[in-house]
């Protein structure tokens, strides 16, 4: 009997394969994992560009998400693009009686500024999903959105909102610092009561990223999967990004992450 650990991946299909659904199955296949996929929209972009957005009937996203929980030992599970109210309640559902770890990749607005998420949504989101998550991993962009606060620009200011987040949601928050101001990245941990971790990473010039938060919390997900401790989870997840952003290659115009060089 095989020891591979199974994680489910909930989200949106991206035809460049550089986000989404593609770039989950990389990571996890990359980490040792065997991930399993509920699809939530299918998503005509490339790095850049959102072209069109056709989401799944709710009831079809839910009935994949309950064969896999009913056919396989699923050890995580990791959300990205929902998009509606209607697939939120859906996946909530499912939910309620998975006892693993949830990572909540709060997938809101595109790299390129077009939104992922029905504004109705966000609201659904907030009062019915984020009570199951283990770890919530917004970027700068979804943080402000989440604590109805102006642009993030400073560390200072991105400890302070995700910390009063962690206290509003009562889950892990990883606050992450990619697009701060500076020559390093810095991504901060902050636990239910009050422990925090950050951790820096020199910044990589001249690559035009796509897909990174899908593929760290893929990442974060898979070493869960492993039973690896939070912290020590969030912490290879990180690791595992960087070095996939410092060894992405260019194809044709589209710079795409290496998800199987460490």
């Amino acid at each position: 009997m095989s020891n591979t650990p199974v994680y489910i991946t909930i989200a949106g299909s991206d035809c460049s394969a550089g986000a989404g659904l593609q770039a989950d199955l990389k990571a996890g296949f990359a980490l040792g994992c065997y991930p399993l996929t509920a699809v939530t929209c299918v998503v005509n972009e490339i790095p850049g560009l959102v072209d069109g957005i056709v989401p799944m009937e709710a009831d079809f996203v839910a009935a994949q998400l309950r064969l896999c929980l009913s056919s396989f030992p699923v050890k995580a599970i990791k959300t990205g693009m929902l998009y509606s109210p209607e697939i939120v309640r859906a996946v909530v559902a499912e939910l309620k009686q998975f006892t693993g770890a949830v990572v909540v990749d709060p997938v809101m607005i595109a790299t390129a500024g077009e939104a992922l998420i029905l504004q109705e949504a966000i609201a659904v989101y907030e009062q019915e999903l984020i009570p199951h998550t283990t770890l919530l991993t917004p970027n700068l962009d979804e943080l402000s959105r989440l604590c109805g606060c102006e642009p993030i620009r400073t560390f200072a200011r991105m400890q302070e909102q995700a910390t009063a987040l962690c206290a509003k949601y009562g889950c892990a928050i990883l606050a992450k610092g990619g697009h701060l101001e500076g020559t390093e990245c810095i991504d901060l941990l902050v636990q239910p009561g009050g422990k925090q971790q950050s951790w820096s990473h020199p910044r990589t010039e001249g690559v035009s990223t796509h897909g990174t938060g899908c593929t760290l919390s893929s990442a974060i997900t898979a070493y869960l999967a492993h039973g690896l401790p939070l912290e020590q989870a969030v912490e290879k997840g990180l690791t595992y990004v960087t070095n996939a952003i410092a060894h992405s290659h260019r194809l044709g115009h589209i710079d795409a992450l290496n998800h199987h060089g460490r």
